[in-house]
This record gives C-alpha cells, sequence and structure tokens, in this order.
C-alpha cells in the first residue's frame, strides 16, 4: 500500500489532545503505512507549561493558523463545548478539510447540519470519540443493510463509577463523586454527567448515525442519579437487581422511543456487570441480531484512541454518511413508556398504611410484584420506607397515582421512582 501523509492542526490540548499528540509522538508520527504530521496545535494560552514538548512554532492561540493553512488536510477538535467549537467544526469543513471530534454536545446540537456540511464538501467527519462506548462499532453501524431496532447503553464513565463505587464501598453520591474528580474521572464540573445530560448526548449522537435523525436534547426524557440513594443501591441488590444511568433508544415502525435515566436491571444481565468507569452498548436490529462492545468511558486514551482509528480512517480514503431517513419519526413521551416500576414511600408507621398505597395502585391499574418493608429510619422511630417492584405498567399511570399517594397524610416524603429494566438482553 502506497505511504500517505496526513498533515493535522488540532483545536485543544487537554487531557484527550495531549493523549492523541502523546500518541502520535510516540509513534513517531507513523502508524502502519500513514504518516501523520502535527503542522499546528492551537490552544488558549501557549505560554501554559505543558507535561508534553512540542517543536517550536507548532503551539498557537489563533485559530487562523489551522483554518487558513492550505497545508492542513484535517483537523481534530477536542476542546469541548459549544462555542467556538461548532464554529470551528463547521468553517474547516466549508474549507474543505476533513474533521475528527470528540464533542458530542455539538453533535447532539447540530448534527445534521455538520454531516451535511461533510457530504457537501466532500470531507471525512470522524465521531467516533463521541461515545466510546460504541467506537469500534460507528462504521457498521451506519453502513448496516437492517434497520437498529433497539439501543441500550452505559454511555458514562463517572456515573457508572459513582454507582459501582455504592454498591462495592458503600459510600454515598457525594464521597464518590469526590474521588472520581481526584482520579481525574469527572470534571471539575461535573454537572452534565451526573445530570444525564452527557449520556442523552451520546444517544442523540447514536440515533443520528444509525436512523439519520438527531432529535432535539430537549425532546428526549432525561433524568440523573442525583436522587440515587446507598440504601436504594441496597434495596436493589436485595431484589436482584443493580442500578445503572441507561440510554435506551427503541424504533417501532414510525415511532421512536428514547430515553435517559436510572434503572434496575437484573444482576445476571450483561450491562448490570459492567463496573468502575467501564461503558458498554447493546443493539438488537430488525433481523433480531444483537450486538454489544464495552469499553472504558473515561480517560484520556481511551479517547484518544478512538481519534486515532478515525485519522487512520481518513488516510484510507473513507468517508462516513449518515443512512437516509425516509420517513419522519414520533417521538414518544415518556408517558407512553410501559415497564416495571420501583417504588419506594416514606411512611408513618401505623396500620392499613401499606393498604391505602396498594388501593391507589390499583385504581390506575397497576399490579404489585413485591413489596419489602423496611426498618424505621428517623431518629423517633415513626417512619419507615416501603419498598414496591410493580408489574408491566404505564408511565402516565404511575405518575398519576404517585400524585394521589404524595397526598396522603401518612406519606411523609414524595415518593421516589426508579423505572426497571428486564428487557436488556
Amino acid at each position: 500500500m502506497k505511504e500517505k501523509t496526513l498533515h493535522i492542526g488540532i483545536f485543544g490540548m487537554g487531557t484527550v489532545g495531549t493523549g492523541v499528540v502523546e500518541f502520535l509522538m510516540r509513534k513517531k508520527g507513523k502508524v502502519g503505512n500513514f504518516h501523520f504530521s502535527i503542522e499546528k496545535v492551537v490552544v488558549k494560552n501557549p505560554k501554559k507549561k505543558r507535561d508534553i514538548f512540542l517543536p517550536a512554532g507548532v503551539l498557537s492561540f489563533n485559530p487562523r493558523d489551522i483554518l487558513n493553512n492550505p497545508k492542513i488536510d484535517t483537523v481534530i477538535e477536542v476542546i469541548g463545548g459549544y462555542h467556538p467549537a461548532g464554529e470551528l467544526v463547521l468553517e474547516s469543513l466549508e474549507k474543505g478539510k476533513n474533521v475528527i471530534t470528540a464533542n458530542k454536545a455539538i453533535l447532539a446540537a447540530s448534527g445534521d447540519k455538520i454531516f451535511q456540511k461533510a457530504l457537501e464538501n466532500n470531507c471525512y467527519l470522524g465521531v467516533r470519540a463521541s461515545n466510546i462506548a460504541a467506537y469500534r462499532l460507528i462504521e457498521s453501524l451506519i453502513n448496516s443493510p437492517s434497520q437498529i431496532e433497539k439501543i441500550t447503553g452505559i454511555f458514562n464513565g463517572t456515573c457508572n463509577y459513582i454507582l459501582t463505587g455504592m454498591e462495592k464501598k458503600n459510600k454515598d453520591l457525594s464521597h464518590l463523586l469526590k474521588e472520581a474528580q481526584t482520579m481525574g474521572y469527572a470534571e471539575a464540573n461535573p454537572a452534565e454527567d451526573i445530570n444525564g445530560q452527557d449520556t442523552a448526548h451520546k444517544l442523540i449522537v447514536l440515533l443520528g448515525i444509525t436512523l439519520g435523525h438527531f432529535p432535539s436534547t430537549q425532546s428526549i426524557y432525561v433524568e440523573g442519579i442525583t436522587n440515587i440513594t446507598l440504601q436504594d443501591v441496597i434495596y436493589a441488590k436485595e431484589l436482584g437487581y443493580r442500578i445503572k444511568l441507561l440510554a435506551i433508544a427503541q424504533r417501532e415502525e414510525n415511532s421512536l422511543e428514547a430515553r435517559v435515566h436510572p434503572a434496575l436491571i437484573p444482576d445476571d444481565r450483561w450491562l448490570a456487570r459492567l463496573e468502575g468507569v467501564e461503558n458498554g452498548l447493546e443493539i438488537r436490529d430488525e433481523a433480531g441480531l444483537e450486538i454489544g462492545m464495552q469499553a472504558p468511558g473515561a480517560g484520556k486514551y481511551p479517547t484518544a484512541t478512538a481519534i486515532i482509528e478515525d485519522l487512520i480512517c481518513v488516510a484510507q480514503g473513507k468517508k462516513l454518511l449518515l443512512p437516509a431517513q425516509n420517513s419522519p419519526l414520533n417521538l414518544k413521551s415518556i408517558g407512553e413508556v410501559e415497564t416495571k416500576y420501583y417504588l419506594k414511600f416514606y411512611a408513618i408507621d401505623k396500620a392499613g398504611v401499606l393498604a391505602r398505597i396498594a388501593n391507589i395502585l390499583g385504581e390506575h391499574d397497576i399490579s404489585i410484584e413485591s413489596v419489602i418493608q423496611k426498618g424505621k429510619e428517623d431518629k423517633k422511630g415513626n417512619i419507615v420506607p416501603i419498598i414496591m417492584l410493580t408489574h408491566y405498567s404505564q408511565e402516565k399511570n404511575i405518575q398519576k397515582a404517585l400524585e394521589e399517594i404524595k397526598k396522603l397524610p401518612v406519606i411523609k416524603k414524595d415518593p421516589l421512582l426508579i423505572r426497571v429494566e428486564e428487557g436488556v438482553f
């Protein structure tokens, strides 16, 4: 195979950017039959002390040194955020430069526009690093002859680290979040991780490349892990489940169900066994074929590796195009979802309370599969947690029932709902 050289410009040299530069320098700019020459790295502060040495003249603070350089044919964007990352990606494509990005936020917000710009200018758009859980499957997902029917995944290493730590270390969320930050698994501002937004962005990108349709972030139900307590993790384990933050998408003809939230999944399922920062993805297509992948969901080198794979694809002359979407998809509301539910109530310890709760649930066509009544939790010994696992019910019915139940004088805190996903293969 003829040797080929790519001339690269990199926007950003934080954790991921440094990982990419380290890899290419360690390989002396050669991977297989391909050469990769780093021409410019644009950063906010070129004078900042860094752990890696770059040749004189490579570091810059001016984006024009990449955008207006005709020698640079491939751009890597790893600065994150919406601005100026989105503008830099679009202008790079307009100038005919291939683009590789780890930025799931701009892809989720403007994926249609960005892919269209790549198509118009005959450029490669690399998105593997936007979702490490799926990066080795991206090309096959886009080119699959079969329609994807269901996606289920754990897409956030920070949340999986916290939920695993609750179970294994008997620590609460706040302690484990600090631990994750110390270890470099969580950002200084972890809001998008723990509130589910990061997972939602990754799900939207996957929907875009598998269905040709990027739903808006506002149209997807998103719930994070901030309401999950150590006690919930313990109770779930007693019931034979583990709690994970899941991204779920399911297509039925022209309707699409897409949601992100914590869920109880049976502890013998593959996704339930993913621990620490591990991420995983399970996909079923219309022919019933099931495929999966596991990968670290946090850290410098996993993301850098995904970027390198896209660099190799660019060198091979590949293109990444969205599948055609011939008919619009109707996005289901969360109220239309049908699943099982874990419900937790804090009630006064007196006769008849359980019957009153069960009666209201029954009035809304919700049947109870099992009940656990735990020991008293308040200092006065008057309030007990009641844990219920329901059979399959429609979300809107559950929500109506909970609104009635929380108005009962015997209920002392708002009920907690966690969905149960039995159907993870």
